[in-house]
């Protein structure tokens, strides 16, 4: 079978999967390489008290400490803001299999830019919510976390550069809403509707489930 841009699927899993397996014998070589340099600087004989008993809190307390951190590398991500496009241009340049005809030039004016933006994906499940959010909470998880809140061109940016992480899960950036046809205030949503990638206009007012990540900016 092969996927909406024409590579056989399971040649992307084989390909995903040897590079995760590159990425974790990398990071054991490191932790082994740094081992054995403590035990070279400090002598052998400070393992020699150590037990399983001891070890094994402070191995579990490293391996969940890792992958936290891990799981937060993988939601991070640049982009580049420069250039003079239009907003059509953008959105013609993400590729979507749908677009909301209201985002345009008109209603979502192109703001000029120059540089790089890191966008940091938060899961709100690490936050104490386990169905639902408003707009207000991801607001006040961004500001706990020290992260700026996007605005809408960081959304459509993301979504032509980044394009398969909205296939894992829906990405929301909490920009300053913007005005519908209908009087009803709206944020950009990258959404993946089996397979399909969609660009999207999100009710602000409305509620979130927990699968999808809010968007924020690292500060300079």
């Amino acid at each position: 079978m092969f996927g909406l841009r024409g590579k056989p699927k399971g040649e992307k899993k084989v390909a995903k999967s040897k590079s995760s397996l590159g990425g974790a014998l990398g990071f054991i070589t490191t932790v082994v390489t740094k081992v054995i340099s403590a035990v070279k600087e400090h002598g052998e004989e400070i393992l020699l008290g150590l037990s399983e008993d001891k070890l094994g809190p402070v191995v579990d307390k490293f391996v969940a400490d890792l992958v936290d951190l891990a799981r937060t590398a993988s939601n991070v991500f640049r982009i580049n803001v420069g250039g003079n496009r239009t907003t059509e241009q953008v959105m013609a340049a993400g590729n979507y299999q749908y677009a909301n005809s209201w985002i345009n030039s008109k209603n979502f004016l192109w703001r000029r830019r120059n540089g790089k933006r890191t966008i940091e994906l938060v899961d709100m499940t690490e936050h104490g919510f386990s169905s639902d959010y408003s707009f207000a909470d991801s607001l006040a998880v961004l500001q706990k976390l020290g992260l700026e809140r996007p605005v809408y061109e960081d959304g459509l940016l993301f979504g032509e550069q980044h394009p398969e992480k909205q296939r894992e899960q829906p990405i929301m950036f909490p920009h300053e809403p913007v005005l519908d046809a209908h009087g009803s205030l709206r944020v950009v949503c990258l959404w993946s509707n089996a397979g399909y990638r969609e660009l999207r206009l999100a009710w602000a007012r409305g509620r979130w489930h927990v699968d999808a990540l809010v968007a924020g900016v690292r500060k300079l």
